[in-house]
């Protein structure tokens, strides 16, 4: 059985629901970035070198990392539930398009504000005007061509569960995200998801298995 290895508030997260939701049960366990240890003492080094989460280990002993990786993974590997369009389409590297500008540009904006030195008011304020430019291309060009739906199409896809975490953030770093409404509403409408929920209270729970 392939495990996830992940953290309930990281970019992991998504990976962890994504395969919540397809009804994939691999085994799973929490890793404290701080520390770099596995829930069960592991030092996670040992398991992938760059000490990032999400990591997937394969039956094979394949590992792989990197959040776009393990979510197409993933997705490819649903029976029934379609997450991703078809591998090698046009529809599948638009996907992947819009999950590049997440992975390079918004995931990277917002996780500077993590930094302490954020505080400082000159920096805060140089990086709040990198984060405007970032979102308001998010509102318009993306989430804004899809409302009331979802950041891809008219169903919710990968991406929907990438974006969702990383705007969860925005709370963590002391950022108000009404100050963006249409990522706002977004945000509140993929929170508000049954399944969504089902998945975070089954995270939260630090399972060892995701079903």
């Amino acid at each position: 059985m392939p495990k996830l290895y992940y953290t309930p508030t990281s970019c992991g997260a998504s990976s962890f629901i994504c395969a919540y939701i397809t009804g994939l049960n691999y085994e799973c366990e929490v890793v404290d970035l701080a520390t770099h240890t596995t829930e069960s003492g592991v030092d996670f080094y040992t398991i992938n070198p760059k000490g990032n989460v999400p990591t997937l280990v394969l039956d094979d002993g394949t590992i792989l990392n990197e959040n776009i990786s393990c979510l197409e993974y993933i997705a490819d590997q649903s029976p029934k539930i379609e997450l991703a369009p078809v591998s090698n389409s046009v529809e599948r590297y638009q996907l992947r398009q819009l999950l590049s500008f997440i992975t390079s540009e918004l995931h990277p904006t917002i996780g500077l504000f993590f930094n302490p030195r954020s505080k400082e008011p000159y920096i805060r304020e140089f990086l709040e005007e990198i984060l405007d430019k970032k979102m308001e291309y998010l509102q318009k060009n993306i989430l804004g061509k899809n409302i009331p739906s979802f950041a891809y199409g008219l169903y919710f896809t990968i991406i929907d569960a990438y974006l969702h975490i990383i705007l969860t953030w925005f709370g963590y770093v002391g950022l108000d995200l009404t100050k963006y409404p249409v990522a706002y509403i977004y945000s509140e409408r993929i929170s508000s998801i049954e399944v969504i929920k089902k998945a975070k209270q089954h995270m939260a729970s630090i399972p060892s298995t995701i079903h």
